[in-house]
């Protein structure tokens, strides 16, 4: 019998669920996956999300060969994968993911971007659906450029999802929040 370990265990793939499904409807809220990822919140959330009938695009080789065979998602072009995974101290360059289409906006990319600490970096100011008036987050370890990327990225119903993961916790800005340096 093989015994998985955090974060592959499947009660443990549920309540990491549960807290992306509260972050984002509570844009920028930080929730706390550590008892449920063994050591990495990023895994934890690849490991819910990410199956063998999606695609994905590790753009920084975050994920080790092992972990990816784990996860079991096809390999895309960032263009056409529905996740994307990179490191968030990098600048996004000439990334382009899917925005999806007018008649199909949920096609629209999410963006997993690994920073060093949802808190103690430059502030950003959130507003829109799940923020009572605004909220404010600064990760660090974020390069400003993902947020001016994402600015031309998102336009209703069109866009991106964020979700910022550091070493045990995690946050996400959805695609019809607006944000602010």
């Amino acid at each position: 019998m093989i015994t998985l370990d955090h974060p592959w265990r499947a009660a443990g793939q549920r309540e990491v669920f549960r807290h992306l499904l509260d972050a984002m409807a509570r844009p920028g809220s930080r929730h706390d996956l550590s008892p449920w990822a063994g050591g990495s919140a990023l895994l934890a959330v690849l490991a819910c999300l990410v199956d063998a009938h999606t695609t994905l695009h590790d753009r920084d080789g975050l994920l080790s060969e092992l972990d990816a065979s784990r996860l079991g998602a096809g390999r895309a072009d960032a263009g056409v994968a529905r996740f994307i995974l990179a490191r968030g101290a990098r600048v996004p360059g000439d990334l382009a993911p899917d925005r999806g289409t007018l008649l199909q906006p949920e096609r629209g990319a999410t963006v997993v971007l690994a920073v060093d600490y949802l808190d103690g970096g430059a502030p950003l100011h959130l507003r829109g659906p799940g923020i009572d008036g605004s909220a404010t987050m600064a990760p660090r370890g974020l390069d400003p450029a993902w947020i001016t990327a994402r600015a031309g990225w998102c336009a209703h119903p069109l866009g991106v999802d964020y979700i910022l993961v550091d070493a045990g916790r995690v946050t996400c800005i959805p695609r019809t929040t607006a944000v602010e340096a």
